[in-house]
C-alpha cells in the first residue's frame, strides 16, 4: 500500500512541476531579454532597446536624450534580473523533475514486481 502512495504522490508532483515548467517557459516567451543601445544622428542622442520577437531582432525606440533614460536603464535592468532569475529556477525545475520521473519509473517497476 506504502507503494502505490508513493507513486501516486510522484505522478501528482510531476504533473505540478510540468505546470510549473509550462508557466515559467511562457513568460519567459513573453519576456525576452532587452538591451539599450544609442546612436548618434545629425548631433543628437536617441536611446533604443533591442529584444528578440518570433525569431527576429527589434529595436524600439525609447527616449531621445539622457535625462529621460535612467528611469528606463532600472526598469529594463529589473526586467532583466527577474527573467534570469524565473531561468535559473527553470533549469533547477527541469533537473527536479527529470530526477522524480527516474523516481517513479523506479517505484513502478518495483510495484509490478510485488
Amino acid at each position: 500500500m506504502a507503494l502505490e502512495a508513493n507513486i501516486v504522490y510522484l505522478d501528482e508532483e510531476l504533473k505540478s512541476n510540468r505546470e510549473r515548467l509550462v508557466l515559467m517557459e511562457k513568460y519567459l516567451k513573453e519576456n525576452p531579454s532587452v538591451s539599450i543601445y544609442k546612436r548618434a544622428i545629425r548631433g543628437h542622442v536617441y536611446y533604443y532597446k533591442k529584444y528578440w520577437k518570433g525569431g527576429k531582432s527589434v529595436s524600439e525606440f525609447l527616449c531621445k536624450d539622457d535625462i529621460d533614460i535612467e528611469g528606463r536603464v532600472k526598469e529594463i535592468d529589473a526586467a532583466n534580473e527577474k527573467r534570469r532569475q524565473v531561468k535559473s529556477q527553470l533549469k533547477k525545475l527541469k533537473q527536479v523533475t527529470a530526477a522524480l520521473e527516474k523516481q517513479l519509473r523506479i517505484a513502478r517497476r518495483a510495484y509490478e514486481n510485488v
